[in-house]
């Protein structure tokens, strides 16, 4: 499907890209026009069509909706109601429910068409209200077939097999924010909105689902795909309306072609039972217009709310490299750091602009996460005693990756969308689609794993009107990968963290500030177990991306050294030391079996790749043999990776031997003073 748009007469991104240039895409007001007329001439259809047809849209000029006679300017939800274009219940759900009045620039640029059933590919950064933009016209015309559903019975007589739109999002919790949006904007009416994820049991969603019936289905692309192949499920689609494909670029990045056409061809044919299909996408490469060719009529619209010449998130936010001389003054100089914001938030005064420190911490691992939450969790007041205040008080502290529950997730997820000042340690899971209000700081440890993954994940804070700080910490061996990776983006060296300069490695009189935090963070380590630090030092190896072996495992092994006070590092084993060619590799310890490479963490959990970030067919993790527990080997979490059945989806890509990143890949050399750190 990916590689439809070869067999084309033409460069279809060429095509595209002169689409885009139209007037009919350069829509920079807020506002709708709606008038009874025929609709305007699209050119972005021209991917679809004959060259007679495009010259016979050439020859019509779109006109602006707002220079056409009649024209009506819609720019607040209420006015959908004034012109009889919405029914009231929805836009009261969004104004008095919600308190949104007036609509953002995707709103207002995709709700007129979508509204007269038009197929719609629209290009929208995260963050930019899209959901209400395809939640509300999906509802309308499900309500303008179904006028009896506009209002709340006391008995709904929905079924199974009332499905009349499905929305299909690439992970579990943007498909749980997207299901929590649905239910809101359907409160006053009698449709029932049902979600299906992967990592949720698959027996209770169906029990609920056929005790209450679904009208909206969200869904990820692997139990949706299970459900419609399932006959004892009775989930069926026969008067399907609408179908969304939501983040269609991450979708397809994360592997998820094939589901989707099976998906595809499971509804009903388009032919027989006519559908709407709405895709949305960050951005629009090559493979993401093979989508579109397969699903989307001929006579779609392209939106564009990405002009040139706009701001990115991540340039407006101000961004700073700190360079450790030790992976080991990480967690010291992250506790500095979050003190720092933390106080200074705290002592602001109510006019001050400084807001409450809240912050997403991103690493390559679910098993770095899991070590840098346990450290923080046990961290005390002032390293010694077992009671008083934690040091980041009333910071609340969060863990999110593949391996926990959708249960947990949801509830991490939730909690800290409430809280007002916290901390949460995640992997990519959260770097696309999720929004967090009021996030202060994203702070990123190691080199990403590619460009466009350190630009989502600096999206999550400064979103909209609001202000943010990223950080990135990288070790010195790390560094020529920072700079090919990062070329080009506003980032500035920081200096001011005293316990990012610090030799762990040598004695030395210390500011009794510093040395409180390295205490702190000394006997906050000492309480987690070995298995999870055998666990975070063999995953840091495999997605390394350093081009120097030698110098990552000496920096592995100053680490272990003294970062967790242990004479010898952890054993890799020998069949993954032969895998990323570390045989002959000065300071490796090599064990003679697979050691905790061969179970800790499953094949696919990691997070650095967020395969889909649905967890259902990861591998064992924790270690099958030892599990994950203290130094008294109580095995806790044993095998707690398997997912939640053979339906889950794909869990996050990670470290563990075949499946992990493996090797180590080489840097591109520049001059030094091509970058500013």
């Amino acid at each position: 499907m990916l590689n439809v748009c070869k067999r084309g007469p033409a460069s279809i991104s060429r095509i595209f890209s002169a689409a885009v240039r139209t007037p009919s895409t350069k829509l920079s007001t807020l506002s709708l026009s709606f008038q009874n007329q025929a609709k305007p001439v699209l050119e972005a259809r021209w991917i679809h069509v004959s060259p007679l047809r495009r010259q016979e849209a050439t020859a019509q000029r779109y006109e602006h909706p707002h220079e056409r006679a009649g024209a009506v300017q819609v720019e607040k939800f209420d006015q959908l109601i004034e012109h009889g274009l919405v029914h009231s219940n929805i836009v009261r759900a969004i104004t008095e429910g919600m308190g949104h009045h007036t609509m953002t620039q995707v709103q207002s640029l995709t709700i007129n068409q979508a509204l007269q059933g038009t197929d719609i590919i629209a290009q929208a950064k995260t963050g930019t209200g899209k959901t209400i933009g395809f939640l509300l016209p999906l509802i309308q015309n499900i309500l303008k077939k179904s006028p009896e559903l506009a209002s709340r019975q006391r008995y709904s007589k929905a079924r199974t097999s009332d499905i009349r739109a499905i929305i299909i999002s690439p992970t579990r919790e943007l498909a749980e924010q997207i299901a929590v949006e649905a239910s809101k904007l359907c409160s006053n009416t009698d449709l029932v909105v049902q979600v299906a994820t992967g990592g949720n049991h698959k027996g209770m969603m169906l029990r609920k689902t056929q005790r209450e019936g679904c009208h909206i289905l969200v869904a990820t692309p692997g139990r949706l795909n299970d459900l419609l192949t399932d006959q004892y499920s009775r989930i069926s689609a026969p008067n399907l309306t609408t179908l969304v494909l939501d983040e269609a670029d991450r979708l397809l990045d994360q592997g998820f072609s094939k589901d989707i056409e099976d998906i595809i061809d499971l509804l009903p044919d388009r032919r027989e039972v006519d559908r709407q299909t709405l895709l949305f996408s960050a951005t629009v490469p090559r493979e993401v217009m093979g989508l579109v060719r397969s699903t989307l009529k001929p006579d779609f619209q392209f939106v564009q709310t990405v002009q040139e010449g706009d701001i990115a998130t991540h340039e407006k936010v101000p961004q700073k490299i700190i360079t450790v001389p030790g992976l080991e003054n990480i967690m010291p100089s992250v506790l500095e750091l979050a003190k720092r914001e933390n106080e200074k938030a705290s002592h602001a005064s109510p006019g001050d602009s400084v807001k409450p420190f809240k912050a997403i911490i991103y690493f390559n691992s679910t098993a770095n996460v899991i070590l840098a939450h346990e450290v923080f969790q046990n961290l005390k007041s002032d390293g010694r005693g077992l009671f008083g205040k934690h040091p980041l008080y009333p910071a609340e502290l969060l863990v999110m990756h593949g391996q926990l529950t959708q249960e947990r997730r949801t509830r991490a997820s939730e909690r800290f969308r409430k809280a007002k000042t916290g901390i949460l340690f995640s992997t990519d899971v959260t770097a696309r689609g999720m929004d967090f209000p009021n996030v202060s700081h994203v702070i990123q440890i190691g080199p990403p794993p590619n460009r466009e993954q350190y630009i989502h994940r600096i999206g999550r804070t400064g979103r909209g009107d609001q202000t943010g700080e990223g950080y990135i910490f990288v070790h010195t061996s790390e560094l020529p990968v920072a700079r090919r990776l990062l070329r080009g983006l506003p980032i500035t060296p920081d200096v001011d963290l005293e316990a990012a300069k610090v030799d762990m490695t040598t004695e030395a009189q210390l500011p009794a500030s510093l040395a409180a935090t390295l205490v702190q963070i000394g006997d906050a380590t000492k309480m987690v177990g070995r298995d999870i630090k055998n666990a975070a030092y063999l995953a840091y190896l495999t997605q390394s991306q350093a081009g120097n072996a030698a110098g990552i495992i000496a920096a592995l092994n100053q680490w272990s050294r003294y970062g967790w006070g242990w004479d010898q590092p952890p054993q890799v084993g020998a069949g993954l030391a032969r895998r990323m060619g570390l045989m002959r590799v000065p300071g490796v310890n090599i064990g003679s079996g697979g050691g905790s490479s061969s179970r800790g963490f499953g094949a696919r959990d990691g997070g650095f790749g967020d395969r889909g970030a649905e967890g259902g067919r990861g591998g064992r993790s924790f270690g099958g043999s030892g599990g994950f527990g203290d130094d008294r080997g109580r095995g806790r979490f044993q095998n707690a990776g398997r997912g939640e059945g053979r339906s889950g989806d794909r869990g996050d890509r990670g470290f563990g031997g075949d499946r992990g990143r493996g090797g180590f890949q080489r840097g591109g050399r520049r001059d030094e003073e091509d970058f500013p750190f």
